[in-house]
């Protein structure tokens, strides 16, 4: 026991080092008040007649922006999407609504939507993609491209702020937030090509558009269910360089509404995220004794064993507040962190389970050939 213990307590004072090392050193929005380059905004949309105003409106109202032109792609949807869209974008000029064909073999979904929404789009300095359930502030794409220029960088997933109002959004979504900023030193990963530093996420992302095209878009990325991890690897593949930063004052996101729609999203994908079923069962293990075992251990055993397990109960909790506070999500979800690792764990081994049955699928589509 003593080991295992020891083993936590490591991990946790590594998750703290690298906590201080990004809050200190990690790249910062630049609230920029204008930008000359053209920009092209790509927004798929399937089923979202119910999400996509709040969306649309905050990116029709962006400041700062000479030449921007918004492409938006009905992706086949059962629902109202097309005329919702329709009815915000009438008489506007830098916005067009192109209704999406069958997916072609090979693709899926959201590839396949922000493919043809690459190809229809004209020239432009910069290529923003953007989810439907995504609202910006009036500065937000200004300011991402501002801090893209200023770092020299060539792309930037800019997180959002991930809204949580059910409990099930409570306890698993700051661990969005937390993964990354305590497990890997962003500034270090920047220009890194391995495959195991590199952070994204497809809600919100700026890239430079002769970075995207110098890899034919999304042609490389057309059936990873991961596809903005998958699309950020490419681009530091072909030379590129970028990594993610905090964008919770710059973008909001609610992902899920409710258990079965958080369960259902993170079953479709989070069997990719560690490559291979004995990947996962490795990081499952590593979660366990890191963030499971310590309070059972401090309330269980006496010694050396409960102070050292004690101590690591402490810290992971001081990490995920800090993270939490930096990202502005809710602090008192700190408290249940042994709680929402365990859920992430089920939900990682309900994924497996549906990936080996053949039984992923999304948005009323099959992803049992997805990578």
């Amino acid at each position: 026991m003593i080991v295992l213990a020891s083993v936590a307590l490591g991990i946790n004072v590594l998750n703290l080092v690298i906590f201080l090392v990004n809050t200190l050193s990690a790249r910062r929005p630049t609230f920029a008040e204008a930008t000359s380059s053209t920009v092209n905004v790509l927004l798929p949309c399937r089923n979202e007649a119910a999400r996509v105003t709040p969306t649309l409106e905050s990116l029709f109202a962006q400041e700062g922006l000479a030449d921007c032109h918004f492409y938006i792609l009905n992706d086949r949807s059962t629902d109202t999407t097309q005329s919702v869209i329709s009815a915000l974008i009438s008489g506007k000029e830098n916005a067009s609504l192109t209704s999406g064909r069958e997916i072609e073999p090979g693709w899926i979904g959201k590839s396949f939507a922000l493919h043809q929404l690459f190809e229809s789009a004209r020239e432009s300095d910069y290529t923003v993609l953007v989810d439907a359930d995504v609202t910006l502030s009036p500065r937000a794409l200004s300011s991402a491209i501002a801090t893209l220029q200023q770092s020299e960088l060539d792309f930037l997933s800019i997180y959002p702020l991930q809204v949580t109002r059910s409990w099930s959004e409570y306890l698993i979504q700051p661990l969005l937030q937390w993964t990354w900023m305590t497990s890997l030193l962003l500034r270090r990963s920047e220009r890194s090509a391995r495959r195991s530093t590199t952070v994204a996420n497809g809600q919100f992302m700026v890239i430079r558009n002769s970075a995207l095209s110098r890899i034919q878009g999304f042609t490389h990325v057309r059936n990873f269910v991961l596809d903005d991890i998958a699309l950020a690897r490419q681009l530091k593949a072909s030379g590129a360089f970028g990594s993610v930063i905090n964008g919770s004052d710059l973008a909001q996101c609610r992902m899920y509404e409710n258990f079965g729609q958080l369960s259902h999203g993170y079953r479709k994908s989070l069997w990719s995220a560690f490559g291979s079923p004995f990947a996962a069962v490795a990081v499952a293990a590593l979660f366990t004794v890191a963030y499971i075992l310590p309070l059972p251990l401090a309330l269980l055993q006496h010694g050396w064993i409960a102070t050292i397990s004690a101590l690591s109960f402490a810290l992971s909790l001081m990490v995920r507040y800090g993270v939490a506070a930096l990202t502005r999500a809710p602090r008192f979800s700190s408290l249940f962190h042994p709680i929402a690792i365990l859920f992430l764990l089920f939900l990682l081994a309900a994924s497996w389970s549906d990936r080996l049955r053949g039984k992923l699928s999304w948005s009323g589509r099959t992803l049992s050939d997805s990578q």
